[in-house]
């Protein structure tokens, strides 16, 4: 779900939901990141007692939230409902693997990437934090607050003028011709030997 676009939304290829309701997840705001990258190079100096030195940590926004609800501003925003239809995740999950296999297979012909790949399901179906205590504790790490409503603002304000769906145009084009391609070898196969 990190390449849901305002394109996918306006062209209604979200508007589902799936997974647990209650599944919760981490993100980070780019300040943020930013900020911990800083304080972990500063921890890795002997003013700071190379603290940081062979550690890893886990970076958020300190809070835990629901995909579906934290995306509610950008779906407002664009004037769209929020996803309703409730789908089973192993359905998404098949069409996640066709849609793999059909990017890979189409490959050769034109660039288009699946909307939604397996890992991408498996992140939004479950549960998936991580603690910052760590972060907290050695590097001083303490998250701004902010609120996607406002990131979604800044979005709509920056963002590029619409390009015309030419992607969609060459999938389709891929489409008839693989499907040209199967129905000649059909009929070749299916003609007796001269």
């Amino acid at each position: 779900m990190a390449r849901l676009s305002q394109s996918h939304i306006q062209k209604r290829l979200f508007m589902f939901r799936f997974g647990d309701r209650g599944a919760r997840m981490n993100w980070v705001h780019v300040q943020n990141l930013v900020r911990a990258h800083e304080l972990a190079a500063e921890a890795l100096t002997a003013a700071k007692g190379f603290v940081a030195s062979g550690q890893a940590y886990y970076i958020n926004d300190g809070e835990s939230v629901n995909l579906f609800e934290w995306m509610a501003p950008l779906f407002e925003k664009l004037g769209y409902s929020q996803p309703w239809i409730q789908v089973p995740t192993s359905c998404v999950y098949l069409t996640a693997v066709l849609m793999e296999y059909l990017h890979l297979a189409l490959r050769p012909l034109c660039s288009v990437p699946p909307l939604l790949t397996r890992s991408e399901v498996h992140s939004v179906a479950v549960t998936h934090t991580f603690q910052i205590r760590k972060a907290r504790a050695q590097l001083g790490y303490a998250p701004d607050k902010f609120h996607f409503a406002d990131a979604v603002e800044r979005y709509l304000r920056a963002r590029p003028p619409p390009r015309p769906a030419r992607g969609l145009l060459r999938l389709l084009l891929a489409l008839l011709l693989l499907l040209g391609l199967l129905a000649a070898a059909l009929l070749l196969r299916g003609r007796p030997a001269v």
